[in-house]
C-alpha cells in the first residue's frame, strides 16, 4: 500500500482525517499531529517528520497562511515573499531526498473581513511560489482556486479557516488529487 505523508498548516489539519478516511485501504495517510505551521517551522521538522512516518511514496504540502499573516501589532507580513520562497525551496529540497511524489498546494483564500490576512497577498503569494517551482518536478493542487469558488460556503466564521462543509469539500478534493496518483 502507498504511503501518502500530509504537511500543511491548519488548513491541512482541518482535512488530514478526511483524506485518511477517504483513501482508507489505497493509500496508508499520515500527517503530524501539530501544526506545520510556517515554511521557516516545516523546513526545521520536516526531517523528523518523514523520519517518523517512514519513507513516504508521497507528499501533499501547504505552507503559506502563517508566513502571509500580518502579526498582530505589526504592520507587514510574518514572512516576507523573498524568504517565503526561499525557505519554501529548501523544504522542497529536503522533501526531493525522499524520491516521493510531491504535491504542493496553493494556500487558501480568505473571507475579506480577515483582519490580519488578506486574498490578495494570498493570490501574489501563491503566484509567486508557482513561478519558482514552474521548472521542478512537483505536482500542484490549486486549492487557492478550489476554495475561491465557494468561499462562502467553504470558509468558516473566523474568515480564515474552514468550515465543517468547507473540510469536508478539500478532504475531497486532496483525496481525488491523490486518488488519481495512486
Amino acid at each position: 500500500m502507498k504511503k501518502v505523508l500530509l504537511i500543511g498548516d491548519s488548513i491541512r489539519m482541518g482535512y488530514n482525517d478526511i483524506v485518511r478516511r477517504l483513501l482508507e485501504g489505497k493509500a496508508e495517510v499520515w500527517g503530524p499531529e501539530e501544526n506545520c505551521c510556517f515554511a521557516k517551522y516545516t523546513l526545521w521538522y520536516i526531517n523528523e517528520w518523514i523520519e517518523a512516518f517512514g519513507k513516504p511514496d508521497m507528499i501533499h504540502w501547504n505552507n503559506g497562511i502563517w508566513d502571509i499573516t500580518v502579526p498582530v501589532g505589526e504592520t507587514d507580513v510574518f514572512t516576507p515573499i523573498d524568504e517565503y520562497v526561499s525557505y519554501m525551496k529548501r523544504v522542497y529540497s529536503e522533501m526531493k531526498k525522499t524520491g516521493a511524489v510531491i504535491i504542493f498546494a496553493t494556500t487558501t483564500p480568505v473571507k475579506p473581513e480577515c483582519p490580519r490576512q488578506s486574498t490578495d497577498r494570498i493570490d501574489r503569494y501563491n503566484k509567486r511560489i508557482l513561478e519558482e517551482f514552474s521548472g521542478e518536478d512537483i505536482l500542484i493542487n490549486d486549492l487557492y482556486s478550489f476554495v475561491l469558488a465557494n468561499l462562502d460556503e467553504y470558509i468558516g466564521e473566523d474568515f480564515l479557516h474552514m468550515s465543517e462543509y468547507g473540510q469536508e469539500k478539500t478532504g475531497e478534493q486532496v483525496a481525488g488529487f491523490i486518488s488519481k496518483l495512486l
